[in-house]
């Protein structure tokens, strides 16, 4: 006699559709009010904020939908609101929408077409925040990278100066930094920070990755003024040495040295 093991395992089975009811509520939620559905999707923003795409009703059988320029708000309030308007823009033609001042919408849309475009619209927005915020946090000014590579050169003659040098962290992830310098013992690298949010959020998970290298190289976080940063300051501090632009040569030296 042949036992059937298809059908003790069919009849111990969970219930699939009410699992994926479940997947679904706890991954996203809708309320409505003021005529506009509010869907809240799983994507997050750095805050932590669910990117929200807001659904209106056109005329009879057809919708438009918008995030009512939640990321250029949120971009806005960590100041960098004109980078993402223009990341916006170009993001937003590879999805096939449409931006104005940083608000990502598109209209004519049928009953049926709703969820895709939901989740592309969606996910423009996160592309475009993630693209404006690594822009935000690059952009410094050239001068000051030009004064550490002098001052560099001048200090460390017979030694190896390379600027706008990229760095592998643990990640595998290729990070640029604004100087490196090879030494005896190892690599000493440079990088200049501002007191911006963004900015100082970028340099630490670039210092903290390479930090995490078998032989990580000696990290040194230029800045113009180390009370401009507040109580964001300790945020760097714990994975790179902070020096202000203005130290002594001997500063600089000894960073350098003890790599």
């Amino acid at each position: 006699m042949m036992i059937s093991h298809l059908d003790a395992s069919t009849s111990a089975s969970p219930d699939l559709n009410q699992i994926a009811a479940e997947l679904s509520a706890g991954l996203s939620s809708v309320e409505v009010f003021g005529g506009r559905a509010y869907i809240r999707t799983p994507l997050l923003l750095p805050s932590g904020s669910s990117v929200v795409v807001v659904v209106e009703q056109e005329d009879k059988d057809r919708f438009r939908i918008t995030d009512l320029g939640q990321g250029f708000d949120e971009a806005e309030t960590l100041g960098f609101g004109r980078v993402y308007r223009r990341q916006a823009e170009e993001v937003a033609k590879l999805h096939g929408l449409v931006t104005t001042h940083g608000e990502i919408r598109l209209g004519d849309l049928a009953r049926e077409e709703l969820v895709g475009a939901s989740m592309a619209l969606a996910s423009a927005v996160l592309r475009a925040f993630e693209r404006a915020m690594i822009r935000a946090a690059d952009r410094r000014p050239q001068t000051v990278a030009d004064r550490l590579i002098a001052r560099l050169h001048r200090l460390f003659p017979d030694r190896q100066v390379r600027p706008e040098a990229e760095i592998r962290g643990a990640s595998t992830h290729a990070w640029q930094v604004d100087a490196v310098i090879e030494t005896e013992r190892g690599l000493a690298l440079f990088d200049i920070v501002s007191p911006a949010p963004v900015s100082v959020a970028f340099a630490a998970a670039k210092f903290h990755d390479i930090a995490l290298l078998e032989r990580p190289p000696a990290r040194i976080a230029v800045v113009r003024r180390k009370e401009a940063f507040g109580d964001l300051l300790p945020v760097v501090a714990q994975a790179a040495k902070v020096v202000q632009e203005d130290a002594s040569d001997s500063t600089f030296e000894r960073l350098v040295e003890a790599a």
